[in-house]
């Protein structure tokens, strides 16, 4: 019998959120790691019946995009009440919080853990593994096999599933059509772009006594912790945290992302918030910035043990570009990530790839002095951008 094979997201639109991988029955689609250190997909063709399962959910996130409505959303500035879930959280503890809700309800909770190298996401519980999905994770998290297991949960009970905007679109897509997917609740984090693999794998295979990595920033500091020699250690911002702030490893699609807008489909988004809303001492605590996008967002909001402030957009969306602006300059380093993995020694890729270059590098000097006046100019035209969304609202 012949089928046509199924039309899936190009290597340059793919975001690697494995949702084709779980749709398919036949198991006709495995994802690998490609040589830029993310991981794609590719469909055996003489496994695969033609039932196009993975089509719909790949190009069906077009649904789940969002727009740039400001007055469909409320923002607030937040933080747990909890001090225990505020202080293991990387800003006010809100994700922690609400999950905790949840728990106590019943319900489960789906988002990223981190096991030391690798985030995958997991399903929890209990509030005692709660910790686990607590945390910036600078890595991309693998979500093969989490579908099939919410899928096992939501018809008996309240799922709340967290991830970044893609990973949240795609979850949408794959239960857009389930009879019980009112039981799906998602909270979409601020995303800045996930980076290749390759950083976090130089660096341990260059660091030999390095068991593990325990933290990526603390509430204000980017920097890395980590087990070495069987001994807790802060490591500064080596590779893995000034290649991630550098944007050079990212996947194709995060230069152009589909799903940052203010008013997104997921029904809360949480992230830093950045700017003077309460005392000096409530900042270094850790503050969140908590969007409701609907009323199911806010009863999970009122719901919780949370500390609500409503905020106006003009105060915050200025230092929180990202929330809103999806595209960022793809740079020649980037377009030759796939070679210099390859050619470049450990020196001369963190030199490069951590946004060092001396002069006496003058090809690298150059392209580092290029991207500063692009990210000048970008920031400009964001501002402009910023403004007229924020004249819309008024």
């Amino acid at each position: 019998m012949i089928h046509r094979s199924p039309h899936l997201a190009s290597k340059n639109d793919c975001t690697g959120c494995m949702a084709c991988v779980d749709s398919c029955k036949q198991q006709a689609i495995k994802s690998y790691l490609d040589d830029d250190g993310h991981r794609y997909v590719r469909v055996n063709n003489d496994h695969c019946i033609g039932c196009l399962k993975c089509e719909k959910v790949c190009l069906g996130r077009e649904v789940f995009k969002g727009s740039n409505e400001l007055t469909e959303s409320l923002p607030f500035a937040a933080w747990a009440i909890d001090n225990s879930l505020r202080s293991r959280s990387t800003s006010g503890g809100v994700f922690a919080a609400i999950a905790t809700a949840v728990i106590k309800e019943g319900g489960i909770v789906v988002g990223a853990s981190f096991d030391g190298r690798y985030a995958k996401h997991v399903v929890v519980e209990d509030e005692y593994h709660l910790c686990s999905l607590q945390g910036s994770k600078y890595v991309q998290s693998n979500t093969e096999g989490i579908f099939l297991a919410i899928a096992d949960h939501l018809p008996k009970q309240k799922v709340l599933f967290s991830g970044v905007g893609c990973q949240v679109a795609a979850v949408l897509s794959f239960f857009s059509s389930h009879p019980h997917k009112d039981n799906l609740y998602t909270i979409d984090l601020i995303c800045g772009g996930v980076p290749s693999d390759v950083l976090m794998e130089k660096y341990f295979n260059e660091n030999k006594g390095l068991d593990a990595i325990t933290s990526f920033r603390s509430k204000r500091h980017y920097e890395l912790k980590g087990v070495v020699n069987g001994k807790e250690q802060v490591l500064g911002r080596p590779l893995p945290i000034a290649g991630f702030a550098t944007e050079m490893t990212n996947r194709y699609s995060c230069y152009n992302c589909q799903f940052a807008y203010a008013h997104r489909r997921s029904d809360i988004t949480i992230g830093d918030l950045w700017g003077k809303f309460c005392s000096e001492d409530e900042r270094n605590k850790g503050i969140s910035l908590a969007i409701s996008h609907n009323a199911r967002g806010f009863h999970l909001l009122e719901g919780a043990s949370i500390k609500l402030t409503p905020i106006k957009w003009d105060s915050f969306l200025r230092m929180n570009a990202r929330l809103v602006i999806g595209d960022t300059p793809m740079t020649f380093l980037r377009r030759r990530l796939s070679r210099n993995i390859r050619t470049m020694s450990y020196k001369q890729f963190q030199e490069a790839y951590s946004s060092i270059p001396k002069i006496t590098h003058p090809i690298l000097f150059i392209d580092k002095v290029i991207r500063v006046l692009h990210r000048r100019i970008k920031k400009m035209k964001d501002r402009v951008k910023i403004n007229r969304l924020l004249l819309k609202c008024r």
